[in-house]
């Protein structure tokens, strides 16, 4: 049940799950026919008003665009538009890895340093143990040190991004669902 400390009853998009998890909102994609269309147009109008109704509007499209990507209609958007949003404000947000939660080990990067520092410890081990040692292939450790010989540069530093601020998604939504009006605390309904 997805309630808040300050509502007494449940948000619009849980009370209306079933028009929230419609297929047609959820990969809009699948509306073939005209009748389809026109179906998914009307779910949409239907949602976009339940969204915009909703007391928790802001901070759901602010986290719907900047911290996580959500499938479907969520906060009076699409996918393509909270993408073309990001888009606009120059950000970039990673799709859910939901293989982990499943057990399945997703690939991760190998220390390119370690890698170099595991063959200078012992210069007689093989390759294959170096690659059993960091738990990645053989190929993968033959492909750094073919780097290293070759004195190319390995990965990029990280740059931690300052997240956009809420005025600034707004103003993306704005910008991408032209003629659509949220309002926003210290902000006048534009």
């Amino acid at each position: 049940m997805m309630t808040t400390d300050t509502l007494d009853r449940l948000l619009p998009c849980a009370e209306n799950d079933d028009l929230f998890q419609n297929p047609l909102l959820e990969d809009p994609s699948t509306a073939q026919t005209a009748a389809e269309r026109r179906n998914q147009a009307a779910l949409m109008r239907k949602a976009e008003g339940l969204c915009l109704g909703c007391p928790l509007l802001i901070d759901c499209l602010y986290r719907a665009v900047i911290e996580h990507d959500v499938a479907g209609y969520c906060a009076g958007t699409t996918a393509r538009q909270r993408q073309e949003m990001r888009r606009i404000l120059g950000i970039h947000v990673d799709p859910e890895n939901f293989d982990g939660f499943a057990g399945a080990t997703p690939s991760r990067q190998v220390n390119h340093d370690e890698v170099l520092r595991l063959r200078r410890c012992d210069p007689t081990a093989s390759l294959d143990s170096i690659a059993q040692q960091l738990g990645c292939s053989l190929s993968t450790v033959k492909r750094h040190l073919r780097k290293a010989r070759r004195g190319e540069q390995v990965g990029q530093p990280k740059v931690k991004s300052i997240a956009p601020s809420v005025e600034q998604v707004i103003a993306a939504y704005r910008q991408v669902t032209v003629g659509k009006v949220i309002e926003h605390a210290g902000d006048e309904a534009a």
